[in-house]
């Protein structure tokens, strides 16, 4: 099973809750097409701290957290162009962490339609395609790290 979650008061901005809602559907429905699992995605903001606490209180549940921030290699302007998905898993009991990484929104990115820099942040649709798809390309790598990338035959 995977619980997940956002944490909206990570980065010291204030981004629309939009943000966070788009890749954590996007998260959740990519861990629920890829694999057998039960997937729940919360709709409250949870800290790290209360990431870990749900975590170690499961005995078979994975908490995935998700949280913006802007590339801390990009423009010294922060717009909505840098921004990046940093995602860590807890596993179950422990709430050890089983895979952390990033997944960034512009399109350095494998896929099937790669756009590069314009210069201008994308906007509307766009952006929250863009951040569907981080979220999509988290949980991919999340199930890659807990070897359950296996296709499922429906």
């Amino acid at each position: 099973m995977f619980l997940v979650a956002a944490d909206r008061h990570a980065s010291y901005s204030s981004l629309p809750i939009v943000f966070y809602d788009t890749p954590v559907r996007g998260c959740a429905d990519q861990l629920r097409a890829k694999s057998s699992a039960t997937v729940d995605a919360s709709q409250r903001d949870m800290s790290r701290g209360e990431a870990i606490k749900k975590a170690k209180s499961e005995t078979t549940t994975y908490v995935v957290l998700l949280s913006l921030s802007f590339d801390s290699m990009g423009r010294m302007s922060r717009t909505y162009e840098d921004l990046q998905l940093d995602f860590v898993v807890f596993a179950p009991a422990t709430a050890k962490v089983v895979i952390a990484g990033t997944s960034y929104l512009n399109g350095n990115r494998a896929g099937p339609l790669v756009v590069g820099r314009t210069g201008r942040a994308p906007s509307g649709v766009f952006r929250e395609q863009a951040l569907r798809d981080a979220g999509e390309e988290a949980a991919n790598r999340i199930l890659k790290a807990l070897h359950l990338n296996i296709p499922i035959q429906r």
